[in-house]
């Protein structure tokens, strides 16, 4: 018996070092479960407050994270923020959802510092923040990443905090719009015009010296009927033809006078 304890304690002795060398040689951080939950801390003003509330004061796009305290070394936290977009502004109003966007990052004992980011997709009118502790997109994709729906939520007890808010979206117009009709300006309006033919202004007559000048007058637009003028007896002339008339007096006095004295002459014989 004795000897085959003898034979048998080499063989243990190599089971006992084999092992002991495999164990030693497993890494210290590959129990993730050891790592729990760290106590994370967020921020919506840009770093200025920091807090762990569980519901975020104001549905900003940014949110700002970090690891509280000392974070065990080679854990790693994953953090991720979704915005969704609902049909209320509360949790218990907020009915059917809609996944619009999300962000993910991971925190270590040496990144332990990150902005989540999702300003370009941030509902329109009510909505929903979340910030949850796991790197997983819940979407509506499958079973396993369904949308939240009050009061299930399919990030339930990884929660960090969230947000509901927002207001209602305005209603959509129905039927096709009227166009209002043209509004007429004095520009566009034509301006009446007369109906009585244009007038035409007869030309002036060239002035004779000498005589009045007429005052001038409009036209009348309708020209007035006239009557033919009997023709006037010649009227001796006045003005510069004055000097001819003294010249044809004279002449016909001398021939007068001449007939007179060739009258007496004859009588005499």
């Amino acid at each position: 018996m004795h000897t085959h304890l003898r034979r048998s304690l080499p063989m243990l002795t190599v089971l006992g070092l084999t092992v002991g060398a495999g164990t030693l040689a497993a890494p210290a951080a590959h129990a993730d479960q050891n790592c729990g939950r760290a106590p994370l801390q967020y921020s919506v003003d840009g770093g200025a407050h920091w807090t762990s509330g569980a519901t975020m004061p104001a549905g900003t796009g940014t949110v700002q994270i970090r690891l509280a305290g000392v974070p065990t070394a080679g854990c790693d936290y994953h953090v991720s923020l979704g915005s969704y977009a609902t049909q209320g502004a509360t949790w218990a109003t907020s009915g059917q959802q809609t996944f619009l966007g999300w962000a993910t990052t991971t925190l270590t004992r040496e990144h332990y510092r990150d902005t989540l980011d999702v300003t370009g997709h941030l509902p329109p009118c009510y909505g929903e923040l979340a910030l949850y502790a796991v790197g997983e997109k819940y979407d509506g994709s499958d079973s396993d990443h369904q949308l939240p729906h009050y009061p299930d939520e399919p990030f339930s007890g990884l929660m960090i905090a969230s947000w509901n808010g927002g207001t209602a979206c305005a209603p959509t117009p129905t039927g096709s719009p009227t166009a209002p009709a043209p509004t007429p300006t004095s520009a566009a309006t034509p301006t009446p015009t007369s109906a009585t033919a244009p007038v035409t202004t007869a030309p002036s007559p060239t002035p004779v010296p000498g005589a009045p000048t007429a005052s001038p007058r409009a036209t009348p637009r309708t020209p007035a009927t006239t009557t033919p003028a009997t023709a006037a007896p010649t009227l001796a002339a006045t003005g510069s033809d004055d000097g001819l008339l003294t010249a044809a007096g004279v002449a016909a006095a001398a021939l007068i006078a001449a007939g007179g004295v060739a009258l007496r002459l004859g009588r005499r014989r």
